[in-house]
């Protein structure tokens, strides 16, 4: 996806939630966000579909919509979210990082007790203003205090997802200026953490002063934290931190190395320089006693010059990254393009937005040839769980689907519920008809680990069940993950040849990458899986690589980098075994 068509949709989707925050008709607000999911579907970029005249032919784009794509096209901003950003008070943005506050509760917070700022909204939950407020009573003020903790305790981090949208909206504004030499992403968004605290930009250019000026003035600044000749920071709507330096050609790619970090990698790398008579810092590697900084065109040089193969920017953790270096036993990551298909899809058969025909074309022109369709089983009562005659129906549509598609794949699968005794929520003839089974628990997570254990180890040893979803159940910074035996677990899914799901919607994020080599020694295969309920969500596959990459995958230890008749071979040998 191109910088600019990100740097619009997360304006879309920004403008939605300032709507909402001010009051906006609701239908409105949803548009925005709805047109923000659609454009995210549509291939090109903005100044395609305007030249197209795509716009005016795409389900869900009106015409208010299209004219706003137009103005951000012809000036760079959209007015009326230049609006909405002066007439809501930047505390009240910062609120919507509180986990389990809304949009709704936040402006009736705003309006009806005058609070501003988080240390206010705190203020009122601890002396009863909160709970006294019409619809909102002593649970709701306690669950305000919880998440007011909760995000304290994780210090202002956020998702990835967030993360990435400012990122490529300010990458996009600094790559477009014809003073702009390279510029690129550092900091931790570089290294594929799964939570981020602030982004780090580094530049090179003709005009510095120039490049300073456009960053502190990116649409969107809530505030310009500093603003010097070669070092700028400002913290975007909602209370994004952004660093931008600006440095020599020469010095760019230490300075990119030394960023990017991690801190750990950073200083084992300084060591290593140390004992073989060299200086690395963040302007570039010297010979001990020499000024002149060497040549070190790119980051694969400096490690080059260490003695050390190339480590890609994930890795970077010190956990045994420049040993393996050293001995040229790095492995060669998974990348995007070894992506083959999408598994684990929901539909309007459940709770998707999005029905089984559009989430297959949608896989289809990202590039895929094959779709897993897994939507809730029965016991989900929230989501719409399918029933068993649903089901039989759901599989006629998809084979009818599959026959229209030509070369194009579809699965008929169910996320599954393990039940409390560890069963499946279908029958075992149910089962035995769909063509890929994901187990996931989403009830009863607080059950003691031993427990929870042996819940999930009874159902990987059930023969339908081919991929365990989102397997600590963990939601990143609101829910930690549940307490398990992942010795016990991935022994257990390796025995019976069950993928360990790497769960990619970045509120997940889930297995953690820390676990991912212990599960890979254990002789587990993965699944990458977007877990998406509308068609934007496929793209969330992106954020599970990074975190493959992080764990040490190739591609020969995912699945869904087979092609569609491997995988279904594959499902077909392991429910035999």
């Amino acid at each position: 996806m191109s910088e600019e068509k990100q740097a619009l949709i997360a304006t879309l989707r920004e403008c939605s939630l300032l709507m909402e925050l001010r009051g906006d008709n609701p239908f409105r607000c949803r548009a925005y966000e709805n047109g923000a999911r659609v454009l995210e579907g549509l291939e090109g970029g903005p100044r395609d579909w305007l030249a197209g005249g795509l716009l005016a032919q795409t389900r869900g784009i009106g015409k208010g919509l299209a004219d706003r794509v137009r103005e951000w096209v012809e000036s760079g901003r959209i007015e009326e979210i230049e609006q909405l950003r002066a007439g809501i008070p930047a505390g009240v943005v910062r609120m919507l990082s509180i986990p389990g506050l809304g949009p709704r509760k936040i402006r009736q917070l705003w309006q009806n007790l005058g609070v501003t700022t988080i240390e206010e909204l705190e203020a009122a939950a601890r002396d009863g203003r909160v709970a006294g407020l019409a619809g909102f009573g002593e649970k709701t003020a306690a669950k305000i205090m919880a998440g007011i903790e909760q995000r304290r305790q994780h210090g202002e981090r956020m998702t990835i997802e967030r993360a990435a949208y400012a990122a490529e909206l300010l990458l996009g504004r600094l790559r477009a200026h014809p003073a702009i030499g390279r510029v690129e992403l550092a900091g931790s968004l570089r290294r594929a953490r799964e939570t981020v605290k602030d982004l780090d930009l580094i530049a090179t250019s003709s005009d510095p002063a120039a490049i300073m000026k456009l960053f502190v003035e990116t649409p969107g600044v809530e505030e310009i934290v500093a603003h010097g000749p070669t070092k700028s920071s400002i913290r975007l709507t909602g209370g994004v931190p952004a660093d931008l330096r600006v440095v020599s050609a020469e010095q760019f790619a230490a300075g990119l190395q030394y960023f990017t970090g991690s801190k750990e990698h950073n200083t084992a790398l300084r060591g290593r320089a140390r004992r073989m008579g060299l200086k690395l810092n963040e302007y570039g590697l010297f010979r001990e006693g020499e000024d002149e900084p060497l040549p070190t065109p790119d980051e694969a040089s400096i490690y080059r010059q260490l003695g050390l193969a190339y480590i890609e920017p994930e890795l970077r953790e010190n956990l045994g990254e420049i040993e393996a270096a050293e001995a040229g036993a790095l492995p060669d990551l998974i990348g995007a393009d070894d992506m083959r298909g999408v598994l684990h899809c929901h539909s309007t058969w459940s709770d998707g937005h999005n029905s089984i025909e559009q989430m297959a074309e949608a896989c289809r022109r990202a590039g895929y040839r094959y779709l897993g369709i897994c939507d809730h089983s029965q016991s989900v009562h929230y989501a719409h769980g399918v029933r068993p005659d649903e089901l039989l129906a759901m599989r006629e549509q998809i084979e009818r689907l599959r026959g229209e598609m030509g070369d194009f794949d579809i699965l008929a699968g169910a996320e599954v519920d393990i039940l409390g005794d560890g069963s499946l929520d279908y029958d075992d003839g149910i089962l035995a008809g769909l063509d890929l089974v994901v187990g996931a628990i989403h009830s009863r997570l607080s059950m003691d680990g031993a427990a929870l254990t042996e819940r999930i180890c009874r159902a990987l040893a059930h023969p339908a069940l081919a991929i365990l979803a989102h397997p600590s159940g963990r939601l990143l910074l609101r829910r930690e993950p549940s307490a398990l035996d992942w010795e016990k677990i991935f022994a257990t899914a390796a025995t019976h040849n069950v993928a360990i799901e790497i769960n990619s919607n970045p509120w997940r994020l889930d297995l953690d990458w820390r676990l991912i080599r212990q599960a890979k020694a254990a002789g587990c295969r993965f699944a990458i899986n977007p877990d998406a309920h509308d068609t934007a969500g496929i793209a969330d596959i992106r954020y599970g690589i990074g975190v493959a990459r992080k764990g040490w995958l190739t591609r020969a230890d995912v699945i869904n980098t087979m092609s569609a008749a491997e995988l279904r071979e594959w499902l077909r040998a392991r429910r035999q075994r």
